[in-house]
Parts: C-alpha cells; structure tokens; sequence
C-alpha cells in the first residue's frame, strides 16, 4: 500500500512516519509531497497511490485544489484533509470533492490506525466489486453477449489462455508460476480451449510486468500459452479474446509447448484450422474414451498424413500426438510412424471399451442379484477378472466401494418392504440379502439414524431426537 502525505510542515511528515512505525506500519510505503503542485506531480509519477493525506493551507496550490486537479485522474485514491483549523467551510468543500474524512493536526497514532483500517477494508470491499464485475464481463464476453458495462472502468486488462493437450495428472494440475505470483490481479475460467486468464491493473505497468514475466517456452509437455494485447477497451478486449479462442488450434501445426503472442500470429487458412480442429477432436475424443468418435476421426484424418507435409509440420504433429497420449518416448516425424501411434492409441480404446463393456454387465449382474449372498470374489471369478482389479474398476465406476454399493442397494429395498408390505422384519431380513436380523438393524440404524420398527411406524418421517 503506498501513502501519500502532503504537507509544506517538515515536522508533519515526520510525526506522520513516527505515529507509523508506533504502529508496526514497516511494510507501507511513504511517499512525500509538500505543496499541491509537487502532489500532483507525484501522483502522476507513482499512479497507483491508496492513501492522500492533504493539508489544506499550503503555499501554491492549496489541499482542496490539489484532490479537485486529481481526483479525476486518480478516482481509487482515498483522499484525507489534513489542517489545524476546525472550520465549517473547509469540512463543507472537503465534502463536495468527497474526501474521505476531515482530520485535525497533529495526528495521533488512533487517528492513523483507522485511516489505515478504513482503507483496507473499502479496498477489500471494492476490490471484490471489482473481480466480481470482471467475472461476469468476461464469461458474457465468451458467449458473445455484450455486457461492457460489467466491464471496470479505469482498468487495463489483457487475456492469456492456456492449452492443455495432455491428459497427464501433473500437467493438467500445472499452475504457473506467473498466477501465483500475481494472484490477486489474475482471474480464471474455463473454456472448451483451455483455461483463460484475465489480468486486471489500474495501470498498463504491472500488466506488462505480468506478462513480460511469461516465457516463450519451457512448459510442462502439451501446455501451450496465447497470450492478448493489453488495452482498456471491452470491446476491443472481446475481440482479442475471441480471435486467441479462434487460432489457437493452429498450435497443432506450429508448436506446442511455447508462448504465442497475439499481434505476432498471422492468419492462417480456413482449410488448416479446420484440420487442426479435428484433430483437436480427436483428442478430445482420446481423454473421454469415446471410442466410436475416435475411429471415425481417425478415418479422416489418416489420408492426411499420406500427402506432402513439410517435415516441421510433421515434427509438431509427433510433439502433439506424443502429449495426446503420453507416450514416454518420442513419435518419429514421418507418416508411417504417426498413423502407427495413432492405431495404437485406438487399441488402448478399444481395450478400455472392452473394459467398460464388462463393467456394464458386472453392474447389470450386481443389479439383479444384490439379494444374494455375492462377494467381490465371487464377481471376479465370473467375469474372469482379479479381485483387487475389479475392486478398483467399480469404485472408478461408481465413486464408492463395492460393499457401500451393495449395502445401499439392499436398504432402499429393505425401506419399500416396510412401508409397501406387511412382512416382519424378520422375513424381510432374509428378502434382502441378510441372514442375521440383528446384523440387518445395525446396519440399517446406521444408515437411516432409526431402527427398521421405528422406520415403519413413522412411515419414513423419524421425528428429531432431543
């Protein structure tokens, strides 16, 4: 946080620094002005000041001229007026230029700990206003609804988006370091592209940081980065955003793996685009298992990689099709090397339908015979399936354990027979799949809070326990 105090009084100044280090207020950074010309000159070097302090009676440009000449400039400024005169008509004008507060000399430690205080909070509050706004702006400008009224004003902005064409664990968890460090200026939201970055700043200076901070390359394996212009306008920063959305699938044939500047990218063919965009559907189609998708694309794309391809265009399709499937090692730049990786990963598709195929009837089995005594190892031997693998498949499948899916499956049945039918619990014990009555109800009263008796007599409604 920088301050500002603006005083022709030396002492002032330096009571001001005192009454700060009194409070612990080592990180803020102080800055000094000691006229209204020199105010505003410092403002206009350091821009993004939170906290004026102003003396009103100061020879030249006094206090109230000094924030009339700036507040229109600097409108996120917080301005405080400063003088030893308790008068009406100062504290009038002061609140027609909307000066925060009227503070009387000298300043005390209190005095200065809720300016701080006040500061804070109202840049929390309004800073939030502000990340919430550009949330909102920047998912309608996605879908092409003009909203630039959301859009902040005052504020610079520029798009980064990242792409991912890996469907590793550690490279789709990536964070860069960029966002971290910069954080609170960074807004995120994902798209069917990527993951897209709006930065935001009072001033061009710290956005041009951010991204001079962004390398032309060096990232994880399949994470690619297109990056905007800086501007303030909505409109024009709407149709960054959606010429980067547009070309990015270019990278298939110019490189994956490094930065793209937008004002550097040239406009590539139609007839290219298209093509990367299928195979940016085969991707797609790769990390969702889709495999009647998949062969489909597949069958048009092929015939491609028979044509002349400039061996660069190749070089970026192996790099691409490595990350695609991740492939330890590298996939040789040549055509026979490329469909042969590619037949391969419809294999592993294949393989893994067959997988699902035999999970379906797994579940259709579990489904139909839940009331049975069945076990883990009795479905393992059925469908010729070890039982540590099959445990893991159904929990992939389901999101719970087999026995929790199991046990659910019984006591929704078990809860229809006591209300629906006149069977004991007894009968209804063995109905669904229990042999132990005592077993049953613990069961069930951990499950449902009540035991089956009580169940039935509430007809499902247990009332509160006190």
């Amino acid at each position: 946080m920088k301050l500002l105090i603006v005083d022709d009084e030396p002492l002032i100044h330096v009571s001001i620094e005192f009454c700060l280090r009194q409070l612990g207020e080592t990180q803020l950074q102080v800055l000094h002005a000691y006229n209204g010309s020199e105010m505003l000159a410092c403002m206009e070097e350091n821009r993004s000041i939170d906290i004026a302090l102003v003396d009103i009676r100061m020879p030249g440009t006094d206090g109230l001229a000094a924030i009339a000449s700036a507040r229109p400039q600097w409108p996120h400024t917080h301005y405080y007026i400063m003088s030893s005169f308790s008068e009406f008509e100062y504290a009038r004008e002061a609140i027609r230029l909307s000066v925060t507060e009227y503070l009387l000399k000298p300043l005390a430690p209190e005095d200065l700990a809720r300016v701080l205080s006040q500061v804070r909070e109202k840049q929390a509050g309004q800073e939030k206003q502000v990340r919430d706004s550009f949330r909102s702006w920047l998912e309608s400008a996605l879908h092409h609804r003009d909203v630039s009224y959301l859009y902040a004003s005052g504020y610079h902005t520029a798009i980064v988006l990242l792409t991912c064409d890996s469907n590793q664990e550690d490279v789709l968890f990536w964070v860069p370091p960029f966002v971290t460090a910069h954080h609170s200026r960074i807004l995120s939201l994902p798209c069917h592209e990527g993951t897209l970055l709006l930065i935001y700043a009072g001033e061009p200076g710290l956005i041009h940081e951010i991204l001079g901070s962004i390398p032309k390359k060096g990232y994880p394996a399949g994470i690619s980065v297109f990056v905007s212009s800086v501007c303030r306008d909505p409109a024009k920063m709407s149709a960054q955003l959606h010429q980067i959305l547009d070309l990015s699938p270019y990278r298939i044939f110019t490189g994956i793996g490094i930065r793209y500047d937008l004002a550097a990218m040239g406009e590539p063919a139609l007839h290219t685009l298209d093509t990367a965009r299928q195979w940016l559907a085969l991707r797609d189609s790769y990390f969702e298992q889709q495999y009647t998708a998949y062969v489909s694309l597949c069958a048009r794309l092929l015939p491609s990689l028979d044509k002349e391809i400039p061996l660069q265009q190749l070089v970026h399709l192996s790099a691409f099709i490595q990350a695609m499937t991740g492939s330890p090692s590298s996939v040789p730049a040549e055509p026979r090397s490329l469909k042969q990786a590619l037949l391969d990963a419809e294999k592993e598709l294949l393989g893994q339908r067959k997988n699902t195929d035999k999970m379906d009837a797994v579940l259709a089995y579990i489904d139909q015979n839940f009331t049975r005594n069945i076990s883990i190892a009795d479905l393992s031997a059925q469908f010729d399936l070890t039982p540590n693998y099959l445990s893991t498949l159904l929990k992939k499948r389901l999101g719970i354990k087999f026995t929790d899916y199991l046990t659910g499956l019984r006591i929704a049945l078990a809860k229809k027979l006591l209300l629906d039918t006149n069977r004991s619990v007894k009968e209804i014990t063995e109905q669904v799949g229990y042999y132990s009555q005592s077993h049953f109800t613990k069961i069930f009263t951990d499950k449902e809070g009540c035991t089956p008796a009580d169940f039935r007599e509430h007809r499902g409604n247990i009332p509160p326990k006190f």
